[in-house]
């Protein structure tokens, strides 16, 4: 017999498969007519057909055609109406099926239904199945399953499937393609721990099953209590009453000292509520690459993401990294400049265990007021998802005031009180933060109020129907381990480095290709200079903090410290080029102004990591008192692979083509000698054979 199954788990009550019930009915009804006693339609069947959408139109005819006699009492029509049976389907069943209706006999029922050996058979469905289980690992590597867990799990149009989990913690069924939330429908106690889960998964075709352990549950400790040492029957030398609890324990007799524990039992740690808000909404908090970089958070499971207007203003192109593997691209819906309020849309294909964070809600939570602690997440200096916390010292409908800690990366993350609910985006631009310190940001923190996020988001969601999401396409991230510490050092030992090989150039343009080593050594050279102005003139010793302008990078220390195994194209005027220590000398830059640049491997252009554009000289103040233009500079990071051989083992061809601001329709190309290629190749040796 046919089926096509839909969204529907094995622990139905019948056999008959949820898109295939309909087709059941209309395949079988003749051999009902001739047996109706054995396979007349109960108040089960009735509730399965209703579960699975049959129309009410059809679920009557059938109760008609051959139903089994049942009370209708307020128990029925409850399982009727939970069911989703509309309240004139019930009363209709009610006058069918009650014990006061005449059964049709199997003649007539035989009248009714025409043959179907020649119905059509319905197209088949998109529908997959999906499997899915519970279980904890100890910490001795044992598997507990969670079985009979009911789980809700909530399609992308909010329709709702509830199930359980079997005695060995799994749970099957069929659905469609789409983002669906599973939720525990209450949580589930383990030892001394009590286990929920609510997350976001992406369901595909093919997918791997579905886990639900400790790694994406919401965890709370449960404190166990002390045993307390049992009440005597005797008094005391005090005449305290015998079992008095406010008796001390230091006044106890001796045969009470003798049996109390020679140790207190050991606390059971709480985890603070902080961390607890942490742990659960740090997947959906993204490092966000515009303009400038920063934060964004997720607040809709059609993907999408709160941040700033500064951050993604001017951009060709934005993109959103959502854990250390995974960066896609984002489209901006919203931007608004006044608020510094910018709301983006991905593809959700690639972010189905993203946590989505709730905005404020008057119902659920009370307002922010001075002295309410607040918890600002963000992704500053390369790391993603952390923490800082602060207090409130003022919040009305403008702006919430506190004193949590944001930086130049962490702008555009959320603000979120003690219920677990975003209060406000932090917002903190350029000019806000001290040009003299990588690490400077404000003390105080003036997040934009949720009032205003939560009108641009709802203005987006109509926008996203029209515009549709972006590419679902992955983009290169940074490689997790780091360059071989050796060869670095060696190479940054080196007093006077021959860097022709790395060097090229055209135009109002001189190109630099650093590898790791070459970063290093970079670095080293500019301390040493750094230090020899001091020694020569102690008078400015302190106003110089950095003398190379690569240093205006903010993210350059971080690349070094953590050994990032990448190659970094370096696009400068040629006034400025490497070495280029005078930081406070002005000078007039006519032409070498950065705007864009594009590397091609055989024609075809390569994507960068992460792309920056930045002054290229360190004096940005004193240039433009003197009415100097700024000139900028380029910044790309790639992988090494992105200079591998071809297959054959030839080196591509590889050119550069930059873009002058001043001229952007005549743009600079470059071709990038083999030589060059090979070198990188060469120097990345110790990495690719550790």
């Amino acid at each position: 017999m046919p089926m096509q199954p839909q969204t529907v788990f094995r622990r139905t009550r019948r056999v008959a498969t949820a898109a295939g019930a309909l087709l059941f009915a209309l395949a079988v009804l003749p051999s009902r007519a001739r047996a109706q006693a054995a396979s007349a339609y109960s108040l089960s069947d009735i509730v399965d057909l209703v579960k699975n959408k049959v129309p009410a139109k059809r679920v009557l005819s059938l109760a008609k055609e051959n139903c089994v006699s049942f009370s209708f009492d307020d128990d029925a029509k409850a399982k009727l109406r939970r069911a989703g049976a509309t309240a004139s389907l019930v009363t209709d069943l009610a006058s069918v099926c009650g014990p006061d209706n005449p059964k049709p006999v199997a003649t007539d029922s035989a009248k009714v239904v025409p043959p179907v050996a020649a119905a059509p058979v319905p197209p088949p469905d998109t529908t997959f199945p999906v499997k899915i289980r519970a279980a904890v690992v100890g910490t001795d590597l044992t598997i507990r399953p969670v079985p009979q867990m009911d789980l809700y799990i909530i399609g992308p149009h909010g329709d709702t499937t509830r199930t359980s989990t079997d005695l060995d913690g799994a749970a099957d069924g069929t659905f469609k393609e789409g983002v669906y939330r599973i939720e525990s429908a209450r949580s589930v106690t383990i030892g001394n721990e009590r286990y929920r889960w609510a997350f976001y998964q992406t369901f595909a075709k093919d997918m791997r099953q579905i886990e639900l352990t400790q790694r994406n549950a919401m965890i709370d400790t449960i404190a166990v209590a002390a045993a307390a040492p049992a009440p005597t029957n005797t008094g005391t030398a005090t005449g305290t009453p015998a079992g008095d609890s406010a008796q001390p324990a230091a006044s106890a007799g001796p045969a009470d000292s003798a049996a109390a524990p020679k140790t207190p039992p050991k606390p059971v740690r709480h985890e603070n509520v902080e961390r607890e808000i942490f742990a659960k909404y740090k997947s959906g908090v993204f490092t966000v690459f515009g303009a400038a970089r920063g934060t964004g958070f997720l607040v809709d499971s059609s993907g999408l993401i709160v941040t700033n207007a500064h951050l993604v203003k001017g951009a060709d192109e934005v993109r959103v990294q959502i854990d250390s593997a995974t960066k896609v691209y984002a489209k901006p819906i919203v931007t608004e400049d006044d608020k510094d309020i910018a709301i983006l849309a991905i593809n959700m294909s690639h972010c189905g265990a993203c946590a989505v964070l709730p905005l404020f809600d008057s119902s659920k939570s009370t307002a922010p007021t001075a002295g309410d602690r607040v918890l600002a997440l963000g992704s500053p200096l390369n790391r993603l998802s952390v923490l800082s916390i602060g207090i409130v010292s003022s919040a009305d409908d403008h702006a919430v005031v506190s004193d949590a800690g944001v930086n130049w990366l962490n702008t555009g993350g959320p603000l979120v009180n003690l219920d677990g609910y975003v209060i406000a985006l932090n917002s903190t631009k350029e000019s806000q933060l001290a040009l003299s310190d990588v690490s400077a940001g404000p003390r105080v923190a003036s997040s934009v109020p949720v009032a205003s996020i939560a009108d641009a988001v709802q203005r987006a969601r109509t926008s996203l129907s029209s515009t549709g999401a972006p590419s679902d396409s992955l983009l290169p991230v940074l490689p997790s381990d780091p360059f071989p510490k050796p060869p670095i050092d060696a190479v940054s030992a080196v007093a006077d480095l021959n860097l022709q090989v790395y060097r090229t150039g055209g135009g109002p343009f001189r190109v630099l290709v650093m590898t790791p080593q070459i970063m290093a050594w970079r670095q080293v050279q500019a301390d040493k200079a750094l230090a020899d102005r001091k020694q020569h003139d102690p008078r400015k010793a302190a106003q110089w903090r950095r003398i190379d302008p690569i240093e205006g990078w903010r993210d350059w220390r971080d690349y070094l410290d953590d050994r990032r195994a990448v190659v970094i194209v370096n696009v400068m005027p040629d006034g400025a080029a490497f070495p280029f220590y005078d930081a406070d000398k002005l000078q007039s830059f006519d032409a070498g102004n950065f705007k864009s640049m594009v590397i091609t491997r055989d024609g075809v252009p390569i994507v960068p990591i992460e792309k920056v554009r930045i002054p290229a000289v360190l004096n940005v103040d004193e240039m433009r008192a003197s009415g100097r233009q700024i000139p900028m500079q380029g910044i790309y990071v790639y992988r090494i692979r992105d200079f591998a051989p071809r297959a054959v083992g030839t080196t591509a061809n590889y050119a550069v083509r930059i873009v002058d601001a001043a001229q952007s329709d005549k743009p600079v190309l470059i071709p990038i000698q083999p030589a060059l290629i090979e070198q990188l190749w060469k120097d990345f040796t110790p990495y690719r054979f550790p």
